[in-house]
């Protein structure tokens, strides 16, 4: 997926253009692409870093759809989801400025990725928390956190 890569490589305005052109084409085509709920993970996370990146923290009704979605994915299959869903409110309570509430959520998901070994997520949790205690300006926890991706 296109969004997924540019996600990934912190470009998140051209990870937004390929999620609109891929909502573009689902809706001509009557049909979506779910991947077993790594799409709407994936647009959860991508809106959330756009939205932290703009300082812009009122909350689109698309957005609240891919919640909704996530949540559904959750309760069908909380071992495959519960960590995705502690990362993206992790990332919500970053763009709401609840900081306390950030790094406890943070700190949950790397653990929830690990107890079922999804070391790819377990990373991407990491990676989210260092950028988060980079704008905190806690260098320590943030480096600890890099390390930490890396090393998975």
């Amino acid at each position: 997926l296109c969004s997924w890569l540019a996600y990934l490589f912190g470009e998140y305005e051209i990870a937004s253009s390929a999620i609109s052109r891929r909502n573009e084409v689902e809706k001509n085509a009557n049909k979506k692409i779910e991947m077993y709920g790594l799409v709407t993970f994936i647009d959860c996370l991508t809106y959330l870093a756009s939205s932290i990146k703009r300082k812009q923290n009122n909350l689109t009704s698309e957005f609240s759809e891919k919640l909704k979605g996530m949540k559904k994915l959750v309760s069908y299959s909380p071992r495959n989801n519960q960590h995705k869903m502690l990362l993206i409110e992790a990332e919500l309570a970053y763009l709401k400025n609840d900081f306390d509430v950030a790094m406890k959520k943070y700190d949950t998901a790397i653990i929830a990725a690990e107890l079922i070994g999804y070391i790819h997520e377990q990373a991407i949790c990491n990676e989210k928390a260092g950028d988060f205690f980079t704008s905190q300006g806690n260098m320590i926890r943030a480096t600890s956190h890099y390390s930490c991706a890396i090393d998975l």
